[in-house]
Protein backbone atom coordinates (compact mmCIF):
# COMPACT_ATOMS: atom_id res chain seq x y z
CA UNK A 1 0.00 0.00 0.00
CA UNK A 2 1.27 3.45 -0.91
CA UNK A 3 2.28 5.76 1.97
CA UNK A 4 -0.33 8.34 2.93
CA UNK A 5 0.21 11.92 1.78
CA UNK A 6 -2.14 14.80 2.64
CA UNK A 7 -4.41 16.24 0.00
CA UNK A 8 -5.74 19.53 1.38
CA UNK A 9 -9.08 20.52 -0.22
CA UNK A 10 -9.44 24.06 -1.56
CA UNK A 11 -13.23 24.31 -1.60
CA UNK A 12 -14.90 27.02 0.55
CA UNK A 13 -15.24 25.97 4.20
CA UNK A 14 -14.92 27.34 7.73
CA UNK A 15 -11.20 26.77 8.28
CA UNK A 16 -8.22 28.52 6.74
CA UNK A 17 -5.89 27.00 4.19
CA UNK A 18 -3.23 24.82 5.75
CA UNK A 19 0.11 23.75 4.21
CA UNK A 20 0.22 20.00 3.51
CA UNK A 21 3.29 19.57 5.73
CA UNK A 22 1.47 21.17 8.68
CA UNK A 23 -1.62 19.05 8.06
CA UNK A 24 0.54 15.91 8.03
CA UNK A 25 2.24 16.91 11.29
CA UNK A 26 -1.11 17.28 13.05
CA UNK A 27 -2.91 14.20 11.72
CA UNK A 28 0.02 11.91 12.59
CA UNK A 29 0.14 13.10 16.20
CA UNK A 30 -2.40 11.00 18.19
CA UNK A 31 -2.45 13.52 21.07
CA UNK A 32 -3.31 16.43 18.75
CA UNK A 33 -6.02 14.40 17.04
CA UNK A 34 -7.50 13.34 20.39
CA UNK A 35 -7.96 17.01 21.37
CA UNK A 36 -8.87 18.35 17.91
CA UNK A 37 -12.09 20.36 17.54
CA UNK A 38 -13.89 19.38 14.37
CA UNK A 39 -15.89 21.95 12.39
CA UNK A 40 -19.43 21.09 11.27
CA UNK A 41 -19.73 19.45 7.86
CA UNK A 42 -21.32 21.50 5.10
CA UNK A 43 -24.32 19.72 3.63
CA UNK A 44 -26.13 19.85 0.31
CA UNK A 45 -28.67 17.54 -1.32
CA UNK A 46 -27.86 15.76 -4.56
CA UNK A 47 -31.18 15.57 -6.40
CA UNK A 48 -32.24 13.61 -9.46
CA UNK A 49 -35.37 12.26 -11.13
CA UNK A 50 -35.82 8.54 -11.58
CA UNK A 51 -36.19 7.27 -15.13
CA UNK A 52 -39.78 6.82 -16.26
CA UNK A 53 -41.34 5.64 -19.47
CA UNK A 54 -42.59 8.29 -21.89
CA UNK A 55 -45.86 9.76 -20.68
CA UNK A 56 -45.23 9.14 -16.99
CA UNK A 57 -43.38 11.25 -14.45
CA UNK A 58 -40.25 9.96 -12.76
CA UNK A 59 -39.99 9.95 -8.98
CA UNK A 60 -37.75 12.65 -7.50
CA UNK A 61 -35.00 11.42 -5.19
CA UNK A 62 -32.31 13.11 -3.17
CA UNK A 63 -29.16 12.07 -1.33
CA UNK A 64 -27.58 14.22 1.41
CA UNK A 65 -23.88 14.88 0.78
CA UNK A 66 -21.70 16.33 3.55
CA UNK A 67 -18.13 17.56 3.14
CA UNK A 68 -15.63 18.27 5.90
CA UNK A 69 -13.40 21.23 6.64
CA UNK A 70 -9.85 21.06 5.30
CA UNK A 71 -7.92 19.73 8.30
CA UNK A 72 -10.87 17.56 9.33
CA UNK A 73 -10.87 16.00 5.87
CA UNK A 74 -7.16 15.23 6.17
CA UNK A 75 -7.74 13.55 9.54
CA UNK A 76 -10.55 11.39 8.15
CA UNK A 77 -8.38 10.50 5.16
CA UNK A 78 -5.42 9.49 7.34
CA UNK A 79 -7.51 7.26 9.61
CA UNK A 80 -9.10 5.72 6.53
CA UNK A 81 -5.58 4.87 5.39
CA UNK A 82 -4.83 3.24 8.75
CA UNK A 83 -7.94 1.06 8.52
CA UNK A 84 -7.55 0.21 4.83
CA UNK A 85 -4.67 -2.25 5.11
CA UNK A 86 -6.22 -4.50 7.78
CA UNK A 87 -9.53 -4.39 5.91
CA UNK A 88 -7.84 -5.40 2.66
CA UNK A 89 -6.10 -8.27 4.46
CA UNK A 90 -9.45 -9.54 5.73
CA UNK A 91 -10.94 -9.32 2.24
CA UNK A 92 -8.04 -11.32 0.85
CA UNK A 93 -8.34 -13.96 3.57
CA UNK A 94 -12.04 -14.39 2.78
CA UNK A 95 -11.46 -14.40 -1.02
CA UNK A 96 -13.60 -11.27 -1.35
CA UNK A 97 -11.07 -9.13 -3.22
CA UNK A 98 -13.02 -9.14 -6.49
CA UNK A 99 -16.48 -9.23 -4.90
CA UNK A 100 -16.46 -5.98 -2.90
CA UNK A 101 -15.86 -3.51 -5.68
CA UNK A 102 -16.94 -0.04 -4.51
CA UNK A 103 -14.57 2.49 -2.89
CA UNK A 104 -11.48 0.37 -3.56
CA UNK A 105 -8.78 0.47 -6.19
CA UNK A 106 -8.82 -2.85 -8.02
CA UNK A 107 -6.03 -3.06 -10.65
CA UNK A 108 -6.88 -4.01 -14.21
CA UNK A 109 -5.64 -7.36 -15.49
CA UNK A 110 -2.83 -5.68 -17.43
CA UNK A 111 -1.80 -3.63 -14.40
CA UNK A 112 -2.47 -0.36 -16.22
CA UNK A 113 -4.71 1.65 -13.92
CA UNK A 114 -7.70 0.67 -11.82
CA UNK A 115 -10.97 -0.88 -12.86
CA UNK A 116 -14.09 1.24 -13.27
CA UNK A 117 -17.80 0.47 -13.24
CA UNK A 118 -17.41 -0.43 -16.95
CA UNK A 119 -15.03 -3.27 -16.06
CA UNK A 120 -17.23 -4.44 -13.17
CA UNK A 121 -20.36 -4.51 -15.34
CA UNK A 122 -18.48 -6.40 -18.05
CA UNK A 123 -17.30 -8.96 -15.49
CA UNK A 124 -20.89 -9.59 -14.39
CA UNK A 125 -22.20 -9.88 -17.96
CA UNK A 126 -19.39 -12.27 -18.87
CA UNK A 127 -20.27 -14.40 -15.83
CA UNK A 128 -23.84 -14.64 -17.14
CA UNK A 129 -22.60 -15.54 -20.62
CA UNK A 130 -20.17 -18.13 -19.25
CA UNK A 131 -22.81 -19.91 -17.18
CA UNK A 132 -25.40 -19.92 -19.95
CA UNK A 133 -28.40 -21.19 -17.97
CA UNK A 134 -28.42 -19.16 -14.76
CA UNK A 135 -30.16 -16.53 -12.68
CA UNK A 136 -29.11 -13.02 -11.66
CA UNK A 137 -30.37 -11.88 -8.26
CA UNK A 138 -30.15 -8.12 -7.62
CA UNK A 139 -30.82 -6.54 -4.22
CA UNK A 140 -30.51 -3.03 -2.84
CA UNK A 141 -29.71 -1.99 0.74
CA UNK A 142 -31.96 0.87 1.80
CA UNK A 143 -30.32 4.10 3.04
CA UNK A 144 -27.01 2.31 3.55
CA UNK A 145 -24.83 5.08 5.06
CA UNK A 146 -27.69 6.52 7.11
CA UNK A 147 -28.46 3.26 8.94
CA UNK A 148 -25.08 2.00 10.14
CA UNK A 149 -25.44 1.17 13.84
CA UNK A 150 -22.84 3.07 15.88
CA UNK A 151 -22.25 0.37 18.50
CA UNK A 152 -21.61 -2.26 15.84
CA UNK A 153 -19.49 0.17 13.84
CA UNK A 154 -17.32 0.91 16.88
CA UNK A 155 -16.78 -2.83 17.40
CA UNK A 156 -15.86 -3.29 13.73
CA UNK A 157 -13.40 -0.38 13.91
CA UNK A 158 -11.72 -1.74 17.04
CA UNK A 159 -11.48 -5.17 15.43
CA UNK A 160 -9.69 -3.77 12.39
CA UNK A 161 -6.91 -2.31 14.55
CA UNK A 162 -6.74 -5.38 16.79
CA UNK A 163 -8.13 -3.69 19.91
CA UNK A 164 -11.08 -4.34 22.19
CA UNK A 165 -11.71 -0.59 22.58
CA UNK A 166 -10.68 2.43 20.56
CA UNK A 167 -7.63 4.48 21.62
CA UNK A 168 -8.36 8.17 22.42
CA UNK A 169 -7.41 9.49 18.96
CA UNK A 170 -9.43 6.81 17.14
CA UNK A 171 -12.37 7.39 19.46
CA UNK A 172 -12.25 11.13 18.78
CA UNK A 173 -12.42 10.49 15.04
CA UNK A 174 -15.16 7.91 15.59
CA UNK A 175 -17.22 10.50 17.47
CA UNK A 176 -16.67 13.08 14.74
CA UNK A 177 -17.90 10.70 12.03
CA UNK A 178 -20.89 9.32 13.98
CA UNK A 179 -22.17 12.11 16.23
CA UNK A 180 -21.36 14.56 13.51
CA UNK A 181 -22.41 18.20 13.29
CA UNK A 182 -23.45 19.80 10.02
CA UNK A 183 -24.95 22.94 8.54
CA UNK A 184 -26.83 23.40 5.29
CA UNK A 185 -24.49 25.12 2.85
CA UNK A 186 -27.13 27.54 1.51
CA UNK A 187 -28.16 28.58 5.03
CA UNK A 188 -24.49 29.22 5.80
CA UNK A 189 -24.01 31.24 2.63
CA UNK A 190 -27.17 33.23 3.38
CA UNK A 191 -25.96 34.08 6.90
CA UNK A 192 -22.63 35.22 5.44
CA UNK A 193 -24.16 37.28 2.61
CA UNK A 194 -23.20 35.04 -0.31
CA UNK A 195 -26.74 33.79 -1.01
CA UNK A 196 -30.12 35.49 -0.78
CA UNK A 197 -32.91 37.36 -2.55
CA UNK A 198 -32.11 38.70 -6.02
CA UNK A 199 -34.04 39.78 -9.07
CA UNK A 200 -34.05 37.52 -12.12
CA UNK A 201 -34.15 38.82 -15.70
CA UNK A 202 -37.96 39.08 -15.50
CA UNK A 203 -37.85 41.25 -12.39
CA UNK A 204 -39.03 38.51 -10.05
CA UNK A 205 -37.30 38.10 -6.70
CA UNK A 206 -35.82 34.65 -6.21
CA UNK A 207 -33.19 33.04 -4.02
CA UNK A 208 -29.79 32.92 -5.66
CA UNK A 209 -26.07 33.46 -5.27
CA UNK A 210 -25.17 37.11 -4.65
CA UNK A 211 -21.59 36.48 -5.69
CA UNK A 212 -20.12 34.28 -8.35
CA UNK A 213 -18.74 30.97 -7.12
CA UNK A 214 -15.22 32.26 -7.85
CA UNK A 215 -15.77 35.25 -5.51
CA UNK A 216 -16.73 33.14 -2.50
CA UNK A 217 -13.62 32.98 -0.29
CA UNK A 218 -11.85 29.71 0.49
CA UNK A 219 -12.20 30.46 4.21
CA UNK A 220 -15.83 31.43 4.50
CA UNK A 221 -15.46 33.55 7.64
CA UNK A 222 -13.35 34.29 10.67
CA UNK A 223 -13.69 32.33 13.89
CA UNK A 224 -15.53 35.24 15.51
CA UNK A 225 -18.03 35.46 12.63
CA UNK A 226 -18.50 31.68 12.73
CA UNK A 227 -19.41 31.81 16.39
CA UNK A 228 -21.75 34.78 16.00
CA UNK A 229 -23.51 34.00 12.72
CA UNK A 230 -23.34 30.22 12.45
CA UNK A 231 -22.95 28.72 15.95
CA UNK A 232 -25.52 30.92 17.70
CA UNK A 233 -23.27 32.79 20.15
CA UNK A 234 -24.64 36.12 18.94
CA UNK A 235 -28.21 37.36 18.39
CA UNK A 236 -28.85 34.81 15.62
CA UNK A 237 -29.90 31.25 16.44
CA UNK A 238 -27.48 28.45 15.61
CA UNK A 239 -27.97 26.74 12.24
CA UNK A 240 -25.76 23.80 13.21
CA UNK A 241 -27.48 20.43 13.48
CA UNK A 242 -26.10 17.35 15.22
CA UNK A 243 -26.75 13.69 14.47
CA UNK A 244 -28.09 12.64 17.86
CA UNK A 245 -29.28 9.22 16.73
CA UNK A 246 -27.32 6.04 17.34
CA UNK A 247 -26.87 5.35 13.64
CA UNK A 248 -25.50 6.82 10.41
CA UNK A 249 -22.29 8.30 9.01
CA UNK A 250 -22.10 11.29 6.64
CA UNK A 251 -21.93 10.31 2.99
CA UNK A 252 -19.15 12.31 1.36
CA UNK A 253 -16.62 12.13 4.23
CA UNK A 254 -13.30 10.48 3.25
CA UNK A 255 -13.71 7.79 5.93
CA UNK A 256 -17.38 6.89 5.56
CA UNK A 257 -17.01 4.65 2.52
CA UNK A 258 -14.44 2.34 4.14
CA UNK A 259 -16.49 2.12 7.35
CA UNK A 260 -19.59 1.18 5.34
CA UNK A 261 -17.69 -1.57 3.54
CA UNK A 262 -16.08 -2.92 6.72
CA UNK A 263 -19.47 -2.88 8.50
CA UNK A 264 -20.69 -5.61 6.13
CA UNK A 265 -17.64 -7.88 6.32
CA UNK A 266 -19.46 -10.70 8.15
CA UNK A 267 -22.43 -10.38 5.79
CA UNK A 268 -20.12 -10.44 2.76
CA UNK A 269 -18.37 -13.58 4.05
CA UNK A 270 -21.70 -15.33 4.60
CA UNK A 271 -23.06 -14.52 1.14
CA UNK A 272 -19.73 -15.37 -0.53
CA UNK A 273 -19.69 -18.83 1.09
CA UNK A 274 -23.31 -19.31 0.07
CA UNK A 275 -22.52 -18.42 -3.55
CA UNK A 276 -19.41 -20.59 -3.67
CA UNK A 277 -21.49 -23.56 -2.54
CA UNK A 278 -23.63 -23.51 -5.68
CA UNK A 279 -21.02 -22.23 -8.15
CA UNK A 280 -22.14 -18.62 -8.20
CA UNK A 281 -20.40 -15.24 -8.19
CA UNK A 282 -21.05 -12.49 -5.64
CA UNK A 283 -20.66 -8.76 -6.28
CA UNK A 284 -21.39 -5.85 -3.94
CA UNK A 285 -20.99 -2.30 -5.14
CA UNK A 286 -21.77 -0.20 -2.04
CA UNK A 287 -25.50 -0.83 -1.47
CA UNK A 288 -26.04 -2.74 -4.76
CA UNK A 289 -25.80 -6.53 -4.44
CA UNK A 290 -25.67 -8.89 -7.41
CA UNK A 291 -25.41 -12.69 -7.45
CA UNK A 292 -25.01 -14.66 -10.68
CA UNK A 293 -25.50 -18.39 -10.19
CA UNK A 294 -26.40 -21.56 -12.16
CA UNK A 295 -29.65 -22.14 -10.26
CA UNK A 296 -33.33 -22.41 -11.12
CA UNK A 297 -35.82 -19.57 -10.87
CA UNK A 298 -37.40 -21.04 -7.73
CA UNK A 299 -34.00 -21.45 -6.06
CA UNK A 300 -33.13 -17.86 -7.01
CA UNK A 301 -36.30 -16.60 -5.33
CA UNK A 302 -35.42 -18.59 -2.22
CA UNK A 303 -31.88 -17.19 -2.25
CA UNK A 304 -33.18 -13.64 -2.56
CA UNK A 305 -35.47 -14.14 0.45
CA UNK A 306 -32.68 -15.73 2.52
CA UNK A 307 -30.30 -12.81 1.90
CA UNK A 308 -32.96 -10.29 2.87
CA UNK A 309 -33.37 -12.10 6.18
CA UNK A 310 -29.68 -12.64 6.95
CA UNK A 311 -28.69 -8.98 6.63
CA UNK A 312 -30.48 -8.26 9.91
CA UNK A 313 -28.13 -10.77 11.58
CA UNK A 314 -24.84 -9.70 10.02
CA UNK A 315 -25.63 -6.08 9.19
CA UNK A 316 -27.48 -4.71 12.20
CA UNK A 317 -29.90 -1.91 11.35
CA UNK A 318 -29.78 -2.48 7.59
CA UNK A 319 -32.78 -3.48 5.49
CA UNK A 320 -33.14 -4.91 1.97
CA UNK A 321 -36.62 -4.06 0.76
CA UNK A 322 -38.34 -6.84 -1.17
CA UNK A 323 -39.86 -4.43 -3.68
CA UNK A 324 -36.37 -3.29 -4.71
CA UNK A 325 -35.13 -6.82 -5.43
CA UNK A 326 -35.14 -8.33 -8.92
CA UNK A 327 -34.52 -11.79 -10.32
CA UNK A 328 -33.76 -12.44 -13.99
CA UNK A 329 -33.37 -15.89 -15.53
CA UNK A 330 -31.06 -16.52 -18.47
CA UNK A 331 -31.35 -19.59 -20.64
CA UNK A 332 -29.43 -20.69 -23.69
CA UNK A 333 -31.40 -21.36 -26.85
CA UNK A 334 -28.95 -22.69 -29.40
CA UNK A 335 -26.30 -20.00 -29.87
CA UNK A 336 -28.44 -17.31 -28.24
CA UNK A 337 -28.99 -16.46 -24.60
CA UNK A 338 -32.42 -15.19 -23.65
CA UNK A 339 -33.55 -13.41 -20.50
CA UNK A 340 -36.89 -13.48 -18.71
CA UNK A 341 -38.08 -11.59 -15.64
CA UNK A 342 -38.78 -13.82 -12.66
CA UNK A 343 -39.33 -11.02 -10.16
CA UNK A 344 -39.26 -7.21 -10.54
CA UNK A 345 -41.42 -4.26 -9.59
CA UNK A 346 -41.98 -0.80 -10.99
CA UNK A 347 -41.86 2.48 -9.06
CA UNK A 348 -45.38 1.83 -7.72
CA UNK A 349 -44.45 -1.62 -6.41
CA UNK A 350 -46.39 -3.45 -9.14
CA UNK A 351 -44.92 -6.38 -11.12
CA UNK A 352 -42.74 -5.21 -14.02
CA UNK A 353 -42.46 -8.14 -16.40
CA UNK A 354 -40.54 -6.12 -18.99
CA UNK A 355 -37.92 -4.70 -16.60
CA UNK A 356 -34.47 -5.19 -18.16
CA UNK A 357 -31.44 -6.63 -16.39
CA UNK A 358 -29.22 -3.67 -15.46
CA UNK A 359 -25.98 -3.36 -13.55
CA UNK A 360 -23.78 -0.34 -12.76
CA UNK A 361 -25.18 1.85 -15.49
CA UNK A 362 -25.50 -0.79 -18.23
CA UNK A 363 -28.27 -3.00 -19.58
CA UNK A 364 -27.69 -6.55 -20.77
CA UNK A 365 -30.26 -8.44 -22.86
CA UNK A 366 -28.49 -11.79 -23.13
CA UNK A 367 -26.67 -10.81 -26.32
CA UNK A 368 -25.36 -7.27 -26.01
CA UNK A 369 -24.67 -4.50 -23.52
CA UNK A 370 -26.18 -1.00 -23.71
CA UNK A 371 -25.92 2.17 -21.66
CA UNK A 372 -29.04 1.97 -19.54
CA UNK A 373 -32.14 3.99 -20.38
CA UNK A 374 -31.95 6.05 -17.18
CA UNK A 375 -28.46 7.27 -18.05
CA UNK A 376 -29.53 8.22 -21.57
CA UNK A 377 -32.58 9.99 -20.16
CA UNK A 378 -30.38 11.91 -17.72
CA UNK A 379 -28.09 12.87 -20.58
CA UNK A 380 -30.92 14.39 -22.61
CA UNK A 381 -32.26 16.14 -19.52
CA UNK A 382 -28.80 17.65 -19.05
CA UNK A 383 -28.67 18.65 -22.71
CA UNK A 384 -31.95 20.54 -22.28
CA UNK A 385 -30.75 22.29 -19.12
CA UNK A 386 -27.38 23.39 -20.53
CA UNK A 387 -28.88 24.47 -23.85
CA UNK A 388 -31.49 26.53 -21.99
CA UNK A 389 -28.82 28.35 -19.97
CA UNK A 390 -26.67 28.78 -23.09
CA UNK A 391 -29.59 30.22 -25.05
CA UNK A 392 -30.28 32.82 -22.34
CA UNK A 393 -26.61 33.81 -22.26
CA UNK A 394 -26.33 34.04 -26.07
CA UNK A 395 -29.48 36.17 -26.48
CA UNK A 396 -28.07 38.65 -23.98
CA UNK A 397 -24.73 38.70 -25.76
CA UNK A 398 -26.18 39.01 -29.26
CA UNK A 399 -29.18 41.24 -28.66
CA UNK A 400 -31.28 41.87 -31.74
CA UNK A 401 -29.95 38.81 -33.60
CA UNK A 402 -32.26 36.07 -34.84
CA UNK A 403 -31.90 32.40 -34.04
CA UNK A 404 -30.05 31.52 -37.26
CA UNK A 405 -27.56 34.36 -36.76
CA UNK A 406 -26.87 33.34 -33.16
CA UNK A 407 -26.44 29.70 -34.20
CA UNK A 408 -23.79 30.78 -36.71
CA UNK A 409 -21.90 32.79 -34.09
CA UNK A 410 -22.19 30.35 -31.18
CA UNK A 411 -19.20 28.22 -30.13
CA UNK A 412 -20.99 24.94 -30.70
CA UNK A 413 -17.90 22.78 -30.18
CA UNK A 414 -17.49 24.15 -26.68
CA UNK A 415 -21.14 23.41 -25.98
CA UNK A 416 -20.81 19.87 -27.32
CA UNK A 417 -17.85 19.21 -25.02
CA UNK A 418 -19.64 20.48 -21.92
CA UNK A 419 -21.47 17.26 -21.15
CA UNK A 420 -19.43 16.08 -18.22
CA UNK A 421 -18.76 12.83 -16.42
CA UNK A 422 -21.50 10.31 -15.82
CA UNK A 423 -22.87 10.30 -12.27
CA UNK A 424 -21.10 7.77 -9.99
CA UNK A 425 -18.40 6.97 -12.55
CA UNK A 426 -15.96 9.10 -10.55
CA UNK A 427 -15.88 6.49 -7.78
CA UNK A 428 -13.50 4.38 -9.85
CA UNK A 429 -11.93 6.69 -12.42
CA UNK A 430 -8.91 8.73 -11.36
CA UNK A 431 -9.26 11.21 -14.22
CA UNK A 432 -13.06 11.41 -14.34
CA UNK A 433 -13.11 15.22 -14.34
CA UNK A 434 -11.83 15.25 -17.91
CA UNK A 435 -14.36 12.65 -19.11
CA UNK A 436 -17.31 13.81 -21.18
CA UNK A 437 -20.27 11.53 -21.75
CA UNK A 438 -18.98 10.77 -25.23
CA UNK A 439 -15.57 9.80 -23.85
CA UNK A 440 -17.24 7.55 -21.30
CA UNK A 441 -19.48 5.85 -23.85
CA UNK A 442 -16.63 5.27 -26.30
CA UNK A 443 -14.46 3.85 -23.52
CA UNK A 444 -17.32 1.54 -22.52
CA UNK A 445 -17.79 0.33 -26.10
CA UNK A 446 -14.06 -0.33 -26.45
CA UNK A 447 -13.75 -2.10 -23.08
CA UNK A 448 -16.74 -4.33 -23.71
CA UNK A 449 -15.64 -5.24 -27.23
CA UNK A 450 -18.25 -7.10 -29.35
CA UNK A 451 -20.60 -7.15 -26.34
CA UNK A 452 -20.75 -3.34 -26.36
CA UNK A 453 -21.25 -2.80 -30.09
CA UNK A 454 -24.75 -1.26 -29.64
CA UNK A 455 -23.30 1.52 -27.46
CA UNK A 456 -21.94 3.22 -30.57
CA UNK A 457 -25.44 3.31 -32.02
CA UNK A 458 -26.72 4.96 -28.83
CA UNK A 459 -24.31 7.84 -29.47
CA UNK A 460 -25.45 8.29 -33.05
CA UNK A 461 -27.19 11.60 -33.57
CA UNK A 462 -26.03 13.11 -30.26
CA UNK A 463 -24.43 16.13 -31.92
CA UNK A 464 -27.57 16.77 -33.95
CA UNK A 465 -29.76 16.41 -30.84
CA UNK A 466 -27.71 19.06 -29.01
CA UNK A 467 -27.84 21.42 -31.98
CA UNK A 468 -31.60 20.98 -32.36
CA UNK A 469 -32.15 21.56 -28.67
CA UNK A 470 -30.11 24.75 -28.65
CA UNK A 471 -32.09 26.06 -31.62
CA UNK A 472 -35.34 25.21 -29.83
CA UNK A 473 -34.25 26.99 -26.65
CA UNK A 474 -33.15 30.07 -28.59
CA UNK A 475 -36.58 30.26 -30.19
CA UNK A 476 -38.21 29.79 -26.80
CA UNK A 477 -36.39 32.78 -25.27
CA UNK A 478 -37.33 34.95 -28.23
CA UNK A 479 -34.18 35.01 -30.37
Amino acid sequence: MKPWTPSVPLYPHFDAKIPPAEAERIVKDPQLVATHKFFPFLKYDERWTMFAQKGSRGKSKQRPIRFAARLDSCIFSYYRHQLSEPYEQQLKAADLGTSIIAYRRIPKADGKGGQSNIDFALSAFEAVQRLGNCCAVALDISSFFENLDHAQLQSVWAGLIGQTRLPPDHYKVFQAITRYAFADVKKVYERLGYFGDKEDRHGKVRKGYLRSRQQIPTQLCTGKTFREKIAGEGPLASIIEVNKTDKGVPQGAPLSDLLANAYLLKFDKFVQELCTGFGGTYYRYSDDILIVAPISASDALGLEADIRKVISTHGGGLIIKEEKSAVHQFHTDGARQRVTVVKATDKDGKPAWSKPFEYLGFRYDGRSAFIRDKTMSNLHRKIASICRATAIRLTKRYQGKCTDEIMDMADFERLFQSFGSVQDFHEKSDDYRSWTFTTYAKRAAKTMGPLGTPIGAQLKGLRRAIEDRLRKELSRVGA
